[in-house]
Order: C-alpha cells, then sequence, then structure tokens
C-alpha cells in the first residue's frame, strides 16, 4: 500500500509536465482528422513519453496508457494507408476497364471495315472475271470463267477467314480486358475490407482503453 502511494506521488511531477500536451492533443482532435500528420506526431510523442516514463517510474497504468496509444496510432496509420491503396485501385480498375473496351471497339470496327473490304474485292474480282469470259470465244469463255470463280471463291474465303480472325482476337482482347478489370476491383476490395477491418480493430483498441480507464476512474 506504501509502495503505491509511492509511486502515485512520484507520478504527479510528470502528469503535470505531461498537461499542455495533451490539451494540445485535445485542441488537435476537435480540428483536425486523426490521421493529419499534427494529430500523429503529437500521438506518438504522448505514447512514447507515457511507455517511458511508465517504465522509469514502475508505473504499469501509465506504461500501457503509452503502448495503448502508440499501438492505436499505428492502427490508425495503417489504416488510412489501405484506404488510400484501395482508392487507388479502384480507380486504376475503372480506368483499365474503359480503355479495353474502347480498344476493343476499336479493334472490333476495325476488323468489320477490313472484312467488308475484302468481300467487295472478291465480289469486283468476280465480276471483272465475268466480262471478261463472256468476250470470248465459248471454250475460252468457259474456262476463264471457271478459274474466275474459283479465284472469286477463294477470296471471299479468304476474307471471311480474315474476318472471323480478327473477330476472333477482339472478342480475346476484350476478355483480357474485362477479366484484368475484375482482379483489379477485386484487389480493390480486399483492400478495402483490410482497412475496415483495421479501423474496427483500431476503434476496439480505442473502446478498450476508454473502458479501462473508466474502470481506473471507478477505482
Amino acid at each position: 500500500m506504501r509502495t503505491t502511494m509511492i509511486r502515485t506521488i512520484a507520478t504527479i511531477p510528470y502528469e503535470l509536465a505531461r498537461l499542455p500536451l495533451r490539451v494540445a492533443d485535445r485542441g488537435l482532435s476537435d480540428r483536425l482528422p486523426e490521421t493529419s500528420g499534427p494529430r500523429v506526431v503529437l500521438d506518438r510523442a504522448l505514447g512514447t513519453a507515457d511507455r517511458l516514463a511508465g517504465t522509469l517510474l514502475g508505473n504499469d497504468t501509465i506504461a500501457r496508457r503509452g503502448a495503448d496509444r502508440l499501438d492505436r496510432s499505428d492502427r490508425v496509420v495503417s489504416a488510412a494507408r489501405l484506404e488510400r491503396e484501395a482508392a487507388a485501385r479502384r480507380d486504376e480498375a475503372r480506368d483499365v476497364s474503359s480503355t479495353g473496351r474502347r480498344r476493343a471497339s476499336d479493334q472490333r470496327t476495325s476488323a468489320q471495315e477490313k472484312a467488308v473490304a475484302g468481300l467487295a474485292e472478291a465480289d469486283a474480282a468476280e465480276a471483272l472475271g465475268k466480262r471478261e469470259a463472256s468476250t470470248t470465244a465459248e471454250r475460252t469463255a468457259a474456262t476463264r470463267k471457271a478459274v474466275a470463280d474459283q479465284r472469286a471463291e477463294d477470296r471471299a474465303s479468304d476474307a471471311k477467314k480474315r474476318k472471323a480472325r480478327a473477330d476472333s482476337a477482339a472478342r480475346a482482347r476484350k476478355k483480357a480486358a474485362r477479366t484484368k478489370a475484375a482482379s483489379e476491383v477485386d484487389d480493390a476490395r480486399s483492400s478495402e475490407q483490410a482497412a475496415t477491418e483495421a479501423r474496427a480493430d483500431a476503434d476496439r483498441l480505442d473502446d478498450l482503453a476508454a473502458s479501462k480507464k473508466e474502470d481506473r476512474r471507478k477505482d
């Protein structure tokens, strides 16, 4: 009992010296968010001072108060960092998705234009072959017509194949862009969830510290 009283008396000068910092902390808490630079610096200064003073004075309550403040400050800073990372990932995912859609649309349009041009070229070749065949002798006309028809058929087939390959490539790129965007969104959600959990831990720690402080006040 006597030892406890001596330790309590020994802490009075420290608590008095600490009072201006505590007043400043209360003033900042009304004006600045807890993740702001000045509040973080002051929180860590108070926490470090309490932990050191509690250790030197042999006062577990003060030491624990300092440790709790430092731990809560770390959690708050970590939660803010995770929130910023989650927001950045969400923005990046939106940009990737939008860029992928535009690129896929441009490629699809280009492929369609090339396919149409190929079909038009094939039609023109077929018509030319038919006109040439009709002006020659019957035997030569039949041969040339057959050759022209085959050539037109081959070109049309090639054009269709090119169109099919271009469409397939465009669909594959669009699918890849969507997959990447979905992965980025999932990562952003995971970071956001981690930030939420970190904030929840910080709030629980704050509540625990407040509860302990209330218990000490009642004692």
